[in-house]
């Protein structure tokens, strides 16, 4: 058998400082970091197999020491990680390919007041696949939760809000969807062929902003929270490739940084690249730049240079560091090309300022780059969904 030769590390402006191979559980999809503990979650997608979470001491960042894993329930994905007070907050939806087999679908509670020793606690049980996606409120003081999950009568992913002034005990405040989704309430689905449904949510003042997936960025109103109400929505798709994912907004300004996924391993689609939008306006978002890390030829959507096409797993945008002022840059993962770090001080024309590609030598013959966020010490932690673990990497270019 043939050994697959990945790709050799690449940076500019930013260093190694330290990486976890995860004993093994190398397929990560997100990551979290509280002072000194970081807690990532797996798909089992890539080359482990495994699903389920680590928790690791990241103290010593050249050092990181996995402290506690364990596995998710059976045929369930529990890929997704945020952190309240001392409970560790479990997405749980179905696998792919296994729908005869019993799985869990919700969210699961831990108890992390010792996270070297995690304790199960409950699970909140939801409708259908379960949660893809569960995103905290960062604002100061709030204590809701925001989950894209399906539910009873409706197509799709829609929103769900859950207040978790008792983290264990979250109760639902409301829901809110796209014209189209409630099919149990009369409505009729508008798109064909492509799914719509909340993805990414992501709240400042009196609005919610929503990558909606072929639906594009949608914005709800929650003056009301018992009450979202949809007051604006740009969907760029078609032309632009489609698969709105992350929509967040700089929680000082009113730019929101967007991205929009691609999803094939081979690259036979445009991928999707970073937007800046100016919500001034809420009910009237408006992109204002586009972003990727090379030039692109404006009849094919395609970039015009490099060899990312035949690097092998995905390219173009995805997850975003959620904490973003005007005063930071954008940190942005991109599958195959790794992290990129943009400068948007101008949002008319951002600008790369760095990059970190980690070596391939998981056996695949690129990285694909999945997750990214900053703790409190300005590191950087960036995990790998098809066997490349965690690494910890530095800016050091100039700011």
């Amino acid at each position: 058998m043939n050994q697959v030769k990945g790709r050799p590390e690449e940076a500019n402006n930013v260093k190694l400082i330290g990486r976890s191979d995860l004993n093994g559980w190398g397929d990560v999809m997100q990551v979290e970091v509280r002072g000194k503990w970081c807690f990532v979650g797996h798909s089992g997608l890539g080359t482990s197999g495994h699903e389920g979470t680590s928790i690791l001491d990241v103290e010593d960042p050249e050092n990181p020491k996995v402290v506690a894993q364990f596995s998710s329930p059976p045929a369930t994905r529990c890929d997704k990680v945020q952190v309240i007070d001392d409970v560790l907050i479990l997405n749980a939806e179905r696998i792919r390919g296994r729908e005869n087999e019993k799985f869990e679908a919700g969210l699961r509670f831990y108890d992390i007041s010792n996270p070297a020793k995690p304790k199960f606690i409950k699970t909140f049980e939801t409708y259908g696949n379960g949660v893809h996606r569960v995103l905290l409120d960062l604002n100061p003081g709030s204590r809701l939760c925001y989950c894209g999950a399906a539910a009873e009568g409706f197509v799709g992913d829609i929103l769900w809000i859950l207040d978790m002034k008792d983290p264990v005990n979250p109760e639902v405040v409301s829901q809110g969807w796209l014209e189209g989704q409630h099919v149990a309430g009369g409505e009729k689905p508008y798109w064909e062929g492509e799914s719509v449904h909340c993805y990414g949510v992501y709240r400042r003042g009196d609005h919610l902003y929503c990558g909606y997936w072929f639906g594009g960025l949608v914005v709800f109103d929650v003056k009301d929270i018992s009450k979202p109400k949809v007051v604006g929505h740009f969907n760029p798709t078609p032309p632009y490739p489609g698969k709105c994912h992350n929509t967040v907004p700089l929680l000082d300004s009113d730019l929101v940084v967007v991205t929009h996924e691609s999803t094939s391993d081979d690259v036979s689609e445009p991928p999707g690249f970073l937007w800046i939008y100016d919500a001034q306006v809420p009910g009237n978002p408006v992109p204002i730049s586009t972003w990727m890390p090379f030039p692109i030829d404006p009849a094919t959507l395609y970039p015009r240079e490099g060899d990312w096409r035949t690097q092998g797993g995905r390219y173009g945008a995805h997850n975003v560091w959620q904490g973003m002022t005007s005063k930071d840059f954008v940190y942005v993962t991109w599958f195959n090309a790794g992290l990129r770090i943009v400068d948007i001080s101008d949002p008319y024309r951002p600008q790369e300022v760095g990059y970190y590609m980690p070596a391939a030598d998981s056996g695949r013959p690129t990285p694909q780059t999945n997750d990214v966020v900053l703790d409190e010490r300005g590191l950087i932690y960036i995990v790998d969904r098809t066997g490349g673990g965690l690494h910890i990497v530095e800016y050091t270019g100039p700011r």
